[in-house]
């Protein structure tokens, strides 16, 4: 397989030039023996037909036979050409380096196409790299926040519980206030009229001691003014 590809590339390693063309005039004189065979056959075949009718048939069938020939050579070229490149691409450096070699344009493009391809692969997977980064931190992120959110609604459910309690305490609050708002207007209406009782019941026990004390200097001044005769302290009372 290796030397038939040498062949159809015409580069065989470490063969002098000479013998490169000796190997050309063989192969171009074997091809040219097999065709003269296939052309010879069909005229020994048709030797003792008419004449005219041999030369037409030959002419047929020379070219037919070239048409053939040359599609065969169109598909060789071809099949020639695509090892060829396959194996450029493969061997790359090697194949180049050699001193008989001549660049080939589909190879040149096909490797720079390929670097082209790897430095935009690169570019791809540097931003896939950093994409990836920004995503894990957009996920942490994400994350942190979702926590942060229900822990938020948690605090807001336990707020809204709260206000509500107070909003209870509130009102039971203001109910005990009323309460005690007509309570200590009936203790303040009580404290008026007890003091006002006490104010009387002072001026009254203020009077009787008035009065007593009033007997009871009449009685002195009587007393110091006139000795009295033996008498009952009744008569002098009654007098």
């Amino acid at each position: 397989m290796l030397s038939r590809l040498r062949s159809l590339f015409g580069r065989e390693n470490g063969e002098h030039p000479a013998a490169r063309e000796r190997q050309k005039e063989a192969a171009v004189r074997s091809q040219n023996k097999t065709r003269q065979n296939k052309w010879s056959w069909p005229r020994h075949k048709n030797a003792t037909e008419p004449s005219s009718q041999p030369m037409l048939l030959t002419k047929k069938q020379v070219k037919k036979e070239m048409e053939r020939l040359s599609t065969d050579l169109q598909l060789m070229t071809n099949h020639r050409n695509e090892l060829r490149d396959r194996l450029l691409f493969i061997s790359e450096g090697k194949v180049d380096n050699r001193p008989y070699h001549k660049p080939n344009p589909f190879h040149e493009k096909l490797k720079f196409d390929h670097k082209q391809v790897m430095w935009e692969l690169k570019i791809f997977e540097d931003e896939k790299t950093e994409a990836s980064v920004k995503f894990s931190e957009l996920t942490k992120e994400t994350k942190f926040y979702r926590g942060l959110h229900s822990r938020l609604l948690m605090e807001e459910s336990q707020v809204k519980r709260k206000v509500d309690m107070l909003k209870q305490e509130k009102k039971k609050l203001q109910e005990e206030w009323v309460l005690l708002k007509h309570h200590l207007e009936d203790l303040n209406l009580t404290y008026t009229n007890q003091e006002e009782e006490s104010d009387l019941k002072i001026q009254k026990q203020q009077m009787e001691q008035d009065t007593a004390q009033g007997e009871s200097h009449l009685q002195k001044e009587l007393l110091q003014q006139e000795p009295p005769a033996e008498c009952h302290p009744h008569q002098v009372l009654n007098s």
